[in-house]
């Protein structure tokens, strides 16, 4: 089934992309982490299809070709999915600096966030190696399975856990919970307008947060919280690498689905199409009546 849920995966990031390229409105400087969130899920199932492609490969190879394609099987799967989490991170972040001090992070503090995208692509892949080289981490390699890292003691698995999913998770809600209570405070604010904006923008923030995230942190997590105690071609694993695939393939279509541009994208594809189509029914198609010979002798 994996194999068909990273298929269907794919045509639904390919339409977004491409709705992304072709219409500017979306293309948003204060959307890159989103962005940046789609193309680890992008690379995810690049990763899939390479390591299908490899498995039905018929001919040998060599041995230490093999080892090298299981490592990286076994660490950017874990990296990637890591990335994820710091990503959606610095978006609340982001989002709580320009909620609450109405402060435009994405163009006053640009250099900032360059640091910050290149510290969260760079320090969880030393990590990694870093694991591998103190011998933290071993290499489970069966024949025709998955290849998996596994920590060797309970206190990496638990460092693991800290990293990888309690610290960035508990952060996120802790910013996301701060920019919901500092809309919701309206003290100080009179104007009946300003009040009605902001309780509309808190509801919509609202609904979005919640339907994001909650579908994120029920298909997500498992994958995470599971991957320092179980071997991922266990019946446990490939479930939770399921979940973690149905959430690929459904993040383009909640992103696409709450923001408001998007709405109005696919509106715009909708109505070009039904106007080519209602086009194509006004065109008349000349009948063309034939003589009947019969008539013409009478004549």
């Amino acid at each position: 089934p994996l194999f068909y849920i990273c298929l269907v995966a794919t045509i639904i990031h390919i339409l977004f992309w491409i709705q992304l390229i072709v219409y500017p409105n979306v293309r948003q400087w204060s959307m890159q982490w989103l962005y940046a969130y789609l193309a680890t899920d992008l690379l995810l199932l690049f990763r899939f299809f390479l390591l299908y492609a490899y498995r039905k490969w018929p001919k040998c190879v060599r041995h230490l070709f093999r080892i090298t394609i299981c490592y990286g099987e076994a660490i950017f799967d874990n990296y990637l999915n890591l990335l994820q989490s710091y990503i959606l991170l610095a978006l609340n972040i982001c989002r709580y600096l320009q909620v609450a001090h109405n402060h435009n992070v994405y163009s006053s503090n640009r250099h900032t966030i360059i640091l910050v995208r290149f510290l969260i692509y760079f320090l969880p892949f030393v990590g990694h190696i870093m694991t591998i080289l103190f011998g933290w981490t071993i290499l489970r390699n069966p024949s025709g399975g998955i290849c998996d890292l596994l920590p060797v003691s309970l206190t990496i698995r638990i460092i693991f856990l800290l990293l990888s999913y309690f610290i960035p998770v508990s952060l996120t809600l802790i910013f996301l919970f701060l920019s919901l209570n500092h809309i919701r405070n309206t003290n100080g604010i009179h104007a009946k307008e300003i009040v009605d904006a902001r309780q509309k923008y808190h509801r919509q923030l609202v609904i979005q947060s919640s339907v994001f995230y909650s579908i994120w942190l029920i298909l997500w997590s498992p994958h995470l919280l599971l991957f320092p105690f179980y071997y991922k071609n266990s019946t446990v694993g490939i479930i939770a690498q399921i979940l973690n695939y149905i959430s690929i393939t459904l993040d383009p279509i909640i992103i696409a689905a709450l923001d408001v541009r998007f709405l109005q994208a696919w509106r715009s594809i909708g109505d070009h199409l039904k106007r080519s189509f209602r086009r194509r029914q006004s065109i008349r198609v000349p009948v063309i009546l034939e003589s009947n010979p019969i008539d013409q002798q009478v004549k």
